[in-house]
């Protein structure tokens, strides 16, 4: 039986996974981070991420590390790749490639510790991190523009959202990710003729009228192969 291998001039390369993950808190778009608990960038806040064990499917081993180091048993909402990341000198130990992939946590997600090999897990502003360990910058930043390309065709939002809510909930989240105001008339107008959402029949409860209850309409669900 014939073996096959790599030919010699392959270049010897390790293969990693690193994970934005996402989720709503207080009305603003927050990013999971863990600080570093080793060499290189030690104490640094960087994004979950480690390397792929032998056989593990990339997936699963975005789900590992994101439960390893930040102590969170949840299944993501939404989970999908999104870039490569490859650059020669990226990483000090060697030449590295990450598979990046976006996370999108479930509503009320607040709580985290650190775990594995991080000294620290908290949620910071999506839009204004601290400062970050090897290229994660530059990853958190694709990975913002990859949530608000899925805004457009992919109704990412109402992943972020419990089962049911109100068209201001819905409209708060599309603001933070694109981190602008946008115009309410036009924001519902535009929702409402799209279909994506069906009246849940109930109200709630509020400072002045009480306010019409959303949920997505049967059928609609984000795609994770666009």
């Amino acid at each position: 039986m014939t073996t096959l291998t790599l030919p010699p001039q392959a270049a010897q390369v390790g293969l990693a996974v690193d994970v934005a993950a996402f989720a709503m808190h207080g009305g603003e778009l927050r990013v999971l981070l863990v600080q570093r608990g080793t060499l290189p960038h030690a104490q640094t806040w960087a994004l979950p991420g480690g390397f792929v064990h032998e056989g593990e499917e990339l997936h699963d081993a975005a789900l590992r590390e994101l439960r390893e180091e930040t102590t969170i048993n949840l299944e993501p909402r939404h989970l999908e790749q999104f870039f490569t990341f490859g650059a020669v000198q990226r990483d000090p130990r060697g030449r590295i490639v990450s598979v990046a992939h976006m996370a999108v946590l479930p509503h009320g997600t607040v709580r985290v510790t650190s775990g594995g090999n991080t000294i620290g897990a908290d949620w910071f502003p999506a839009h204004t991190p601290p400062p970050l360990a090897f290229d994660h910058a530059d990853i958190l930043t694709r990975a913002l523009n990859r949530l608000r390309t899925r805004l457009e065709y992919a109704h990412l939002a109402l992943e972020f959202l419990p089962e049911t809510f109100t068209l201001p909930e819905l409209q708060e989240v599309h603001e933070a990710i694109l981190n602008r105001k946008l115009d309410k008339r036009n924001f519902r107008k535009r929702l409402l003729a799209q279909g994506v959402l069906l009246a849940s029949g109930e109200r709630r409860n509020g400072v002045g009228r009480p306010a019409q209850l959303y949920r997505r309409a049967k059928g609609v669900r984000v795609p994770t192969n666009l």
